[in-house]
Order: structure tokens, then C-alpha cells, then sequence
């Protein structure tokens, strides 16, 4: 074989390795999945979709796809959210951006938590050992127009709860995904128009991901590890008065007496 049929080769079989493939056949037993349009293949002409499944003790694999924005942008992300409602408002997110779209252009994956405060979208401030901690194995793609992302999340995270912003999935909860064009700090607002492929789509009941996962055992419930190092960490207050403020109170009963005494 010459040097550069080998290459070719060599080529082609790192592109198959890299590839992130989602197996649809275990939708509905194993995973719990939602795509557009209803049969379409997630690996081939899905507009939108996602699939989760349970890898581990309280791992989660999240593996999201939509179909790139026409004319491209710098920055598309793909989000899945978990809601107690139908409804877009008060939701815990999972989003993937993938930076600098465009053909002949490289591509680079990163996943945020963020949060659906009514219909405004914050992501949720995570140190770099939170986020090492809640998510692991992030990859993404752009491959045939697709925007093709996966990685692994905690179902019960193990990190500070931040004010109740990151959530224990271990619940029944409606699943959305959205996709859209996004900016450094935050995302877009996603398609408006409810006949657009790319419009949000939402299930029609509730999962809960440790459902799928009987083979695992799993935490007995959140246990929020706190980051004595987190930046927004704040000074906590005493719990007993200090030695100084004892010392003032002679001086204060004093003063007090001396205002009630009449003149």
C-alpha cells in the first residue's frame, strides 16, 4: 500500500473514531429521546433532538443534535432543559456552544448550566472545579450541517446548589431542547415560529433519567459539596458577639439611663 493511500486511510478511520454516533434504537427502553421531525434519523436529517442515558452511578449522558443556522454564525448552541411544566420559565438548562461555525473553519465545544428565569436565560457561575465535577467528556461537531454535541452530567450533582440554581434530575421532569445563535456570555433567543423544524420541542410526559438506570446504584439524594474556595463565597456572620461589642455594653446601658432621666 503506498504512503498515501495509508494516509487516506489512516484519515478516514480517525474521522470514524471521532464521530459522535446516537444510537436511536434503544429510545424509549434505555434512553429517553425527542426528535424532529417525528422518525427522522439523528445521525442524518434530524432538525433537532436529543438523547439521554445512563452510563454510571450517577452519570448521565447527554447527546444533542440540530441543524445548523443558514447563513452560519460564529456561535449556535444546542440546549436541553428540565421543567416541571410544559412551559418555558423556571428550568434547569444543559447548553452546548460550539464557536467559530462556518465551512473550513474549526469548530470548539463548551457546556454551561444556565437557568430559564421566565423567558430570559442566565447561566449559573461555575469554578473550574465545579465544573469538572458536574460535567466530564464534552465533544462536539459540525458534520453535515448538523451541530452534533455530547457529554456526561451528574443526575444528583455533588457541587454547591448555588441559591437552588443546579438541580437534582433525580425527578420526574419534562424535557425541552432549543437551539439558536449564541454570544460569548449567553445564548440567543431560540426560533419563535411554532411551524419552523427549528422550533423548540418538548415531551409529552415526564422522565425521570434514573428510571433507565435500575443496573446502578446511585446517591441517596443531593449532597451539595461547598468549595471553601468559590469566589462569591461571602464572610459568614458570627455566632457569638464579639469581645469588643461585650465590653460596649456598660457604656451603652450609661448613655440609656441618662436619656430617660428628667431634667
Amino acid at each position: 500500500m503506498s504512503i498515501a493511500l495509508k494516509t487516506v486511510f489512516l484519515l478516514i478511520h480517525v474521522v470514524i473514531i471521532n464521530s459522535i454516533y446516537i444510537n436511536s434504537t434503544e429510545c424509549g427502553r434505555t434512553k429517553m429521546c425527542l426528535f424532529r421531525p417525528l422518525g427522522c434519523d439523528p445521525n442524518l436529517d434530524c432538525t433537532i433532538g436529543v438523547a439521554l442515558s445512563i452510563i454510571g452511578p450517577n452519570q448521565m449522558k447527554v447527546q444533542m443534535v440540530a441543524a445548523t443556522i443558514v447563513p452560519p454564525v460564529q456561535q449556535q448552541y444546542v440546549a436541553i432543559a428540565f421543567s416541571h411544566d410544559t412551559y418555558m420559565g423556571n428550568d434547569s438548562v444543559s447548553e452546548c456552544v460550539i464557536s467559530n461555525m462556518g465551512e473550513f473553519v474549526g469548530y470548539e465545544p463548551e457546556v454551561y448550566l444556565s437557568y430559564n428565569k421566565g423567558k430570559s436565560n442566565d447561566r449559573v457561575f461555575l469554578n473550574d472545579d465545579e465544573h469538572a465535577e458536574l460535567f466530564t467528556e464534552l465533544a462536539g461537531q459540525v458534520v453535515d450541517s448538523r451541530l452534533v454535541c455530547e457529554f456526561n452530567q451528574q443526575i444528583m450533582p455533588q457541587i454547591d446548589n448555588k441559591n437552588g440554581l443546579v438541580w437534582n434530575l433525580n425527578s420526574p421532569f419534562f424535557l425541552m431542547a432549543a437551539t439558536g445563535s449564541a454570544q460569548p456570555d449567553e445564548v440567543n433567543v431560540h426560533e419563535l415560529n411554532r411551524e419552523s423544524h427549528s422550533f423548540p420541542i418538548i415531551s409529552t410526559e415526564k422522565f425521570n433519567p434514573v428510571v433507565f438506570a435500575n443496573n446502578f446504584s446511585h446517591p441517596t439524594g443531593f449532597v451539595p459539596k461547598i468549595n471553601t474556595n468559590r469566589v462569591e463565597k461571602r464572610v459568614l456572620r458570627p455566632t457569638v458577639p464579639s469581645k469588643s461589642a461585650t465590653s460596649l455594653l456598660p457604656l451603652l446601658t450609661f448613655a440609656l439611663t441618662l436619656l430617660v432621666v428628667p431634667v
